[in-house]
């Protein structure tokens, strides 16, 4: 290091200064009396030496980034911004009533911005009790679907909107929560309550205990729709259910032909379902606004009864922990 290469300079200096001393070829400092001082000459050569050598490096100008440094910076990030969400997570925008009190998707309530794992159905198949967010299949157009503007720099404010998650994506993107998957029976009574089963629709049936759910006033579940199937869920294929089950167009409602409305008592078990290859992800984080943030498990009712898997918020978390482990590690430094 420097600080020690100048301490051994003044040792070593001062060692043949001492000893050119003795043999008359130094400089001595001598005081009254006889006392060599030039230990002291020397220390302040030195000290004076590191401060000069301070002042000339506070003066040198420092260097100025290149102009291309920042605006490379912006399209690296952007480029990750952009490859996290294309392939790992992604955030979406709640527009509608649909999944309350779960998800807030009113002027009341606000709208909630969730982050779906885009991976996580690469390594297993959707669970009874995940939140899904899914491409609509053909005839579910009860909602109005999102179309990009024509203008560029709207549509580009727009696409960067929908990167964030506070603009809704283009097309019909919906979200619900998974009932049932291919192989087990749904059904459901005139009180909204909503029953599984694993062996067909001769089998036992199992009510699910959902809490999570809105009802206009507490046992009402009849709008309609409340009462449908027993329906076989082809393999798969998914029957999902909003969460607001008095305004949300569901597999209830597209239980005809081509997905069209029709009586659920007697529903297509193909047109009122979501095929597996349309689902875009499982959220699993309600990350905005602050107040709301909560993570989107898998309720105990599909666990009890043997209907769902554990918890696969690991993925997610092994995904998160490492980014945030290194920005506080980077801020104790």
């Amino acid at each position: 290091m420097r600080r020690g290469t100048d301490a051994r300079h003044f040792a070593g200096g001062f060692a043949d200064g001492a000893a050119g001393g003795g043999a008359g070829g130094g400089v001595a400092d001598e005081a009254p009396g006889g006392a060599d001082r030039s230990d002291g000459s020397r220390w302040s050569r030195y000290l004076a030496h590191r401060k000069a050598k301070r002042a000339a490096k506070a003066a040198k100008p420092r260097r100025k980034a290149p102009w291309w440094e920042l605006p490379l910076l912006v399209v690296v990030a952007i480029g990750i911004a952009i490859g996290v969400k294309t392939f790992i997570v992604q955030p979406f925008y709640i527009p509608s009533e649909s999944m309350e009190k779960t998800l807030a998707g009113s002027p009341a309530l606000g709208h909630d911005r969730i982050l779906v794992n885009k991976l996580i159905y690469d390594f297993r198949d959707p669970h009874p009790g995940d939140i899904v967010v899914f491409h609509a299949p053909e005839g579910w157009d009860d909602e109005p679907a999102q179309t990009p503007p024509n203008n560029p720099i709207l549509k580009g404010i727009r696409g960067f909107g929908q990167l964030i998650g506070f603009v809704p994506p283009d097309g019909q993107v919906l979200v619900k929560r998974v009932i049932a998957t291919g192989g087990q029976t749904v059904k459901g009574d005139a009180q909204g309550n909503v029953y599984v089963s694993e062996t067909g629709p001769d089998g036992t049936f199992k009510q699910l205990d959902e809490p999570y759910v809105n009802r206009s006033s507490p046992g009402d579940g009849d709008n309609g729709y409340a009462k449908f199937g027993p329906v076989t869920v082809p393999k798969d294929r998914l029957w999902v259910m909003g969460d607001h089950r008095d305004d949300s167009k569901d597999s209830r409602f597209h239980c005809g032909p081509d997905g069209v409305d029709a009586s659920p008592t007697n529903c297509d078990p193909v047109a009122s379902t979501v095929p597996v290859d349309d689902v875009i992800g499982k959220a699993f984080v309600v990350a905005w606004p602050p107040s709301h943030w909560r993570t989107l498990g898998t309720p105990s009712t599909f666990k009890d009864l043997g209907l769902g898997a554990a918890s696969p918020e690991g993925l997610a978390t092994a995904l998160v922990v490492p980014v945030f482990l290194v920005r506080r590690r980077r801020r104790r430094r």
